[in-house]
């Protein structure tokens, strides 16, 4: 075009209406469609500058355009340039073109009613400065004619700024939330472009994997391709890789999900492909994978504001079917990893293992107490692992290590000779060193001297015994006297009746054939224990006759 000729944008003005502002109404997609441009014009570097005046723009160091570009090129809606003459590649050659359909253009009235281009082409010394008015276009017939200025530039200096004024929203734009919104948006892997955003005070934030997912408390990550199986057919052949990872809690809505990037940018907002929703692993679930060689399919299957896969194609679905078998894997694979990691912790907090404490105990309360362990440390509890650790503290605590010993709440001096060999199983030997202590101080106290325990327990105990277990009680409480000659002979009864039912049995016994044939269990074993733990307390209240 001759560079007298008036530039001319030739459209319908629904197109504008339709594609661009209620298209792209969201900021960071309508940023990024400007950081795109830039992208494709090699640029090594791109600003995102937010003004204190309600203004947004977009710098870069690329090639720039020249006056004629502007209107061949730029101005031109819905020109495909894969279509064209020119390369997939950009124009230095050494990256592919992010751009494609030529309607990223319109993005910019999504978010702004006026728009300056203000370029200058590499080498040049005339800078283009174009002025764009949305309210202009949308009352123009087909063609709307925009101001346009050449002014003069320094050679050495290339590139394009992007002013957006008269900003439709009215909030405030937080220059952080942006860039990480734009984090996501895009997976520029080229190290010689970077993108960063500056806050109204001068706050510079870089758009990075990091930055990506710095809103995220991982807890489990998985890295592909290492993470692919060897079933993973596409994975596999096409080369996708990318990074999945999991949080220590569940994440907010807009955050879960995998997303889709092609070269390098948002091709598929985050989704789990199909895969059960209802699956609560997908709560803490985020991450993206890059599938590039979606970009080669014809006709594209990439919305218009790259926010979702087409589906509905062969190519697609077969690639949605595998990664819906990858979101149910990781779903399995995040199940066990969580369940390890809790109990570790849990097992820090409470200082073991919880099924090495649960089996210890004997009682039929172990299966009660196993369920509700597993119960409070299931995903279906909303609470902290802290708080589980805590908690099942306290149940050890009601139920510790061989619960079923401990609620027995034996005598002291039993359970000093007794608890070592009950907890290795040793019943027969816990009894008879619970009748060596019993006999040993009844002998002590009562000063019986009868060469056989049976004797001498038989002449410390009774009514007419030397060691009298109930007569203060009865003086303090007033019972009869035959209820005291009843208690007295009681322990004189019982205590020989031990002697004979369970120590000399066992003494002449091998404990191996015991142990194998089941006829002393542990219950046989606490019962004799607490038996004589009772007779132990009547001992300590006891005084000589």
């Amino acid at each position: 075009m001759a560079e007298s000729e008036p530039l001319v944008l030739k459209f319908d003005p629904q197109t504008v209406d339709h594609l661009g502002a209620k298209m792209y109404s969201h900021l960071p997609n309508a940023v990024a469609e400007l950081i795109a441009n830039a992208y494709d014009a090699d640029a090594t570097h791109a600003r995102v500058i937010i003004g204190a005046d309600a203004t947004i723009e977009i710098h870069d160091d690329g090639h720039g355009m020249s006056r004629s570009d502007i209107s061949d090129k730029y101005l031109r809606i819905g020109r495909n340039r894969r279509h064209t003459t020119e390369s997939s590649r950009t124009e230095g050659g050494q990256r592919a073109v992010s751009g494609k359909k030529g309607l990223g253009k319109l993005a910019l009235f999504g978010i702004g009613r006026h728009v300056t281009v203000s370029t200058t082409r590499a080498g040049s010394s005339e800078r283009v400065v174009v002025e764009l008015d949305y309210l202009d276009m949308m009352g123009a017939k087909g063609e709307y004619n925009p101001i346009d200025s050449t002014v003069v530039a320094d050679p050495v200096q290339h590139g394009t700024t992007v002013r957006l004024g008269d900003l439709k929203r009215t909030t405030p734009i937080d220059a952080k939330e942006l860039a990480v919104s734009l984090s996501r948006i895009f997976n520029y892997v080229d190290e010689d472009f970077r993108v960063t955003v500056v806050g109204t005070d001068g706050h510079e934030y870089e758009l990075s994997a990091d930055l990506r997912l710095s809103a995220v408390d991982v807890e489990f990550k998985w890295s592909f391709p290492d993470a692919w199986a060897d079933g993973d057919e596409i994975a596999n052949e096409q080369g996708l890789s990318g990074t999945i990872v999991s949080s220590h809690s569940p994440l907010r809505h807009g955050m879960r999900g995998i997303t889709l990037y092609v070269n390098g940018r948002l091709a598929n907002e985050p989704e789990f492909f199909g895969a059960s929703e209802s699956s609560y692993a997908f709560s803490y679930l985020t991450g993206y994978l890059d599938v590039d060689y979606l970009d080669s399919i014809e006709p594209d299957v990439i919305a218009t504001d790259r926010r979702a896969v087409d589906w509905e194609t062969p190519e697609t679905e077969r690639l949605r079917i595998q990664l819906q078998a990858l979101m149910a894997r990781l779903g399995q694979e995040w199940r066990i990893r969580r369940a390890a990691a809790k109990r570790a912790k849990v097992e820090t907090t409470i200082g073991g293992s919880t099924e090495a404490w649960v089996s210890t105990i004997k009682a039929e309360e172990q299966s009660t107490v196993r369920e509700l362990v597993a119960a409070i440390q299931s995903d279906d509890v909303d609470m902290s692992v802290v708080q589980q650790g805590d908690i099942i503290a306290l149940v050890k605590r009601v139920a510790p290590p061989h619960a079923e010993y401990v609620w027995r709440h034996l005598h002291p001096e039993i359970q000093a000779v007794t608890r070592t060999y009950y907890e290795e199983a040793n019943y027969y030997l816990a009894v008879q060193e619970a009748m060596k202590r019993y006999v040993k101080i009844a002998r002590n106290r009562s000063g019986a001297n009868q060469e056989s325990d049976f004797s001498m327990l038989g002449a410390a105990f009774g009514d007419a015994g030397l060691y009298r277990v109930f007569r203060s009680l009865a003086a303090q409480h007033g019972f009869s006297e035959q209820t005291e000659k009843n208690v007295e002979n009681g322990q004189k009864h019982i205590s020989m009746g031990l002697v004979a039912g369970f120590r000399n049995p066992l003494a002449h016994e091998e404990i191996e054939l015991l142990n194998s044939s089941g006829a002393f269990t542990n219950d046989d074993c606490l019962d004799a224990l607490s038996i004589i733990s009772h007779l132990m307390r009547r001992l300590d209240v006891g005084q000589l006759a």
